[in-house]
């Protein structure tokens, strides 16, 4: 029983370590700022948290209003949402999948 516990935290470690978010789409409209990225490196028990997005001049961070997303196949779809911003340029978006860190520049 130890030595599948211990099999299970390596293989979601592994998964975690392994991510790889790729930005697919980004919009500013209807009030919002709203980015689509995917992750092919995904399981079941795919877990985004703290997620942020943060101008290339640094400043202030923007947290996340929404997160959404699904897992089909081991790819992971997810939509987060920010407020809407007048200004940003080649941002990049910080955020925890399984509790590891990681971030991705944001597609324009």
């Amino acid at each position: 029983m130890r030595v599948i516990i211990i099999f299970l935290c390596v293989l979601i470690s592994t998964v975690a370590m392994n991510a790889k978010p790729r930005c697919q789409s980004f919009n500013n409209n209807d009030g919002k700022v709203t980015i689509v990225f995917t992750d092919d490196k995904a399981d079941q028990n795919y877990k985004v948290s703290d997620v942020k997005l943060i101008p290339s001049w640094g400043g202030k961070e923007y947290p996340a209003t929404s997160v959404q997303g699904t897992v089909k196949n081991g790819v992971a779809t997810m939509t987060l949402t920010f407020p809407h911003l007048t200004y940003f340029s080649n941002p990049k978006v910080e955020l925890r999948i399984n509790g590891k860190k990681s971030k991705f520049k944001v597609c324009q």
